[in-house]
């Protein structure tokens, strides 16, 4: 087995998991829970592996090129919520924690084009 990537957050590994086995590459991930448990030393134990077998290597590397390529020229997508700087003062106000599930109105956004709303 041969590490391929290494990561910060499970999520990103997982991520890249996916996209190796949707291209039929069974791959594997190391050490995502001893990150979990110790957090704050994560980088110092060298991050959450990926791992694929000796055989699927050479394909393994070419497609995390090209996943990282991909990843590094996906848009920022602006989080849903704006107010979370108000819920957490009014949170602090109330004692207890008051949370706001919601998003941008359709008005808002320049780029919809669904004629249904």
């Amino acid at each position: 087995m041969i590490t391929i990537a290494k990561f910060i957050k499970s999520e990103d590994a997982y991520l890249f998991r996916s996209f190796l086995e949707s291209q039929g590459i069974a791959s594997y991930i190391y050490d995502e829970h001893v990150s979990q448990w110790f957090w704050a030393h994560t980088q110092a134990l060298g991050g959450i592996r990926v791992v694929v077998a000796d055989e699927d290597v050479e394909q393994a590397e070419a497609l995390y090129v090209e996943y990282d390529k991909s990843m590094k020229s996906a848009p920022f997508v602006e989080p849903p919520v704006r107010a979370w700087p108000i819920m957490a003062l009014a949170s602090l106000f109330f004692g207890f924690p008051v949370m706001l599930f919601g998003r941008k109105s359709k008005a808002d956004d320049p780029h919809d084009t669904d004629p249904e709303i």
